[in-house]
């Protein structure tokens, strides 16, 4: 047998030119930022106070909130293959050298985040490694979908993306606020100050190159936030709104005694007006650019879409 008929091949495009000028200032600006404002998390937060300040707390509250931030851990590690995905597209579409380092930024910041997640659930009750819920187990690795990524342009998947950022930036200010212990403060505000050279990054992109998107396109990318936000980050990690009944229900009171004992959690209440209000405001960003996002009756209301309509 011909020796290089066992060789595995391996369908990769052609990835020259290697493109090294700079294209976009602003987004070298944020590379720039992410390297004068890096941080470590196991050196830069103190969790051995963590561990001591939240001892005394009852055994069933330091389990959820140990749970609450295992969760977190979760889906910052779900973001890592995605921005794994990203790299691989930019760096084969032969994208600006800026744009490949910003991508590499983000990986390397979202594995940050997920190690800050899973200390403070170890300091709190032990990390979870696998989700204790059946449900989570299932419905977890359904989160990120690369179908609906590659039915969309790099540009427009990665503001899509942005979107999220955003929200998810909301959520982890209230969260931020209701940290009543210096070392969860303290990851809060390191990540949400990653998390906003993320949301710049996709203003960025915005401004750059939505008025270049047909309608068909723009029409595309704001169908797949709106299935997104509905079907992934609605099951139990922006809210718990679309969880079964069953889980819906323990979840939420597991977040609620993590968000009473200020162990940096929402209450799902909260939540669900947090995410009406950022939804807003996402809107009016896009709205420049004529990105029509879709009613999310679970957050907006069932009669949203009706006076919509009726508005029209």
């Amino acid at each position: 047998m011909d020796a290089s008929m066992l060789e595995e091949v391996v369908q990769n495009p052609n990835p020259y030119p290697i493109v090294a000028a700079l294209a976009y200032d602003d987004v070298w600006q944020l590379c720039l930022q992410a390297r004068t404002l890096a941080w470590d998390a196991a050196v830069d937060i103190d969790w051995a106070a963590l561990r001591e300040a939240t001892a005394g707390l009852p055994q069933e509250v330091r389990e959820a909130g140990a749970e609450w931030w295992s969760l977190r851990a979760w889906m910052e590690h779900g973001a890592v293959p995605y921005g794994a995905e990203r790299m691989r597209q930019a760096v084969f579409e032969h994208l600006p050298f800026e744009i490949k380092q910003h991508v590499a930024n983000f990986m390397v910041e979202e594995l940050r985040h997920h190690e800050a997640s899973f200390r403070i659930a170890d300091a709190l009750g032990g990390y979870q490694a696998v989700p204790r819920s059946d449900y989570f187990q299932m419905i977890i690795p359904k989160y990120h979908d690369e179908r609906d990524e590659k039915a969309m342009s790099f540009y427009a998947g990665m503001a899509v993306n942005t979107l999220f950022e955003q929200l998810s930036g909301e959520l982890l200010t209230a969260r931020y606020r209701n940290a009543r212990f210096e070392p969860i403060r303290q990851a809060c505000k390191l990540i949400l100050r990653d998390e906003a050279r993320h949301v710049l990054f996709g203003k960025i992109l915005m401004r750059r190159f939505f008025d270049g998107l047909t309608a068909e396109e723009k029409e595309l990318l704001g169908k797949k936030f709106a299935k997104k936000l509905r079907g992934s980050l609605l099951n139990g990690v922006y809210s718990v709104v679309n969880l079964p009944p069953d889980e819906r229900r323990r979840s939420a009171r597991a977040r609620t005694l993590a968000a009473e004992y200020g162990l940096g959690a929402t209450h799902p209440d909260e939540e669900v007006q947090i995410i009406a209000d950022a939804l807003k405001v996402i809107r009016e960003d896009v709205a420049p650019h004529a990105v029509p996002i879709p009613i999310i009756p679970e957050i907006e209301g069932p009669d949203a879409a009706k006076r919509t309509l009726a508005a029209e």
